[in-house]
């Protein structure tokens, strides 16, 4: 083999071990499909609607809790994004904006500390 030919191999190689050193953190966090399948379902019925910041937010998080094997707290992420779906929306943000992102964020971070701990005398 030609020295140019060898170089052009090595090349290909390289980059092509690169593209998958680089593609290798993106591939942890992906989800099984059944799993993407059956947060979408929760979170629409739980009236968080597609093409949203929340719905994305809801449907991370729910596919998380059922890859983990607790469609409980799957329900719960979407019940949770969908009153912060609704006090935002109440507010009268655009929800194409980053306000709005901020908003879905700050809500659904003031459900999980006004949540009551189980077994606390607050029930």
């Amino acid at each position: 083999m030609s020295r140019p030919m060898l170089s052009r191999v090595n090349m290909v190689c390289l980059a092509l071990g690169a593209f998958i050193a680089g593609a290798a953190p993106y591939a942890v966090h992906a989800q099984a499909g059944d799993a993407l399948a059956h947060a979408e379902q929760t979170c629409l019925d739980n009236g968080v609607g597609p093409n949203t910041v929340a719905f994305d937010t809801c449907v991370a998080r729910a596919a998380h809790a059922y890859v983990n094997g607790e469609p409980e707290a799957a329900a719960r992420e979407a019940r949770r994004l969908a009153d912060a779906r609704q006090a935002c929306m109440s507010y009268d943000i655009d929800p194409m904006t980053l306000g709005y992102h901020q908003c879905i964020a700050s809500e659904t971070h003031r459900h999980v500390a006004t949540r009551p701990v189980p077994g606390s005398a607050q029930q």
